[in-house]
């Protein structure tokens, strides 16, 4: 496996498969996919895209004085869950966050995936909440500069 900086558009088959099955490519092409700034990560097998993640410089109003940026759209195909896909692309991340010197990456991450990011030394912010139509979710942060 290794990761690569990908474009968003490279991101909406997975994000699509995983996070919105059975919508439409217009629910996965986000706004913040344009934003200065932005990048894409993907996990690959092979020649096969198998884990993606897409990172804003986007603030949460819950942290203040911190350069943050947001995750957002992580996915990794079902046939590969649990093989290591996920940490590697945060890993790569974090390196690149690092280097910018990005004090906090966020998310908001849904129930079932809350055990993932808490290995990763993400911590739960708050009271858990509901994305409609999406799903029940916490809010996360992990500081940066702990890598």
């Amino acid at each position: 496996m290794r990761s690569l900086f990908i474009k968003a558009s490279d991101t909406h088959a997975l994000r699509l498969l995983v996070l919105r099955p059975g919508g439409t490519l217009e629910d996965v092409n986000f706004a913040n996919d344009r934003l200065e700034g932005a990048f894409h990560v993907g996990v690959f097998l092979k020649e096969e895209i198998i884990c993606v993640g897409s990172f804003y410089p986007e603030k949460h109003r819950t942290f203040k004085g911190w350069k943050q940026f947001r995750l957002r759209g992580m996915a990794t195909h079902p046939d590969q869950r649990s093989k290591g896909a996920g940490e590697k692309l945060l890993h790569f991340a974090f390196d690149h966050l690092k280097a910018q010197q990005v004090d906090l990456l966020w998310c908001n991450a849904r129930i079932k995936a809350v055990p993932f990011y808490e290995r990763l030394g993400f911590v739960i912010e708050g009271e858990v909440f509901e994305m409609p139509g999406i799903g029940m979710h916490y809010l996360m942060h992990r500081k940066i500069q702990m890598v």
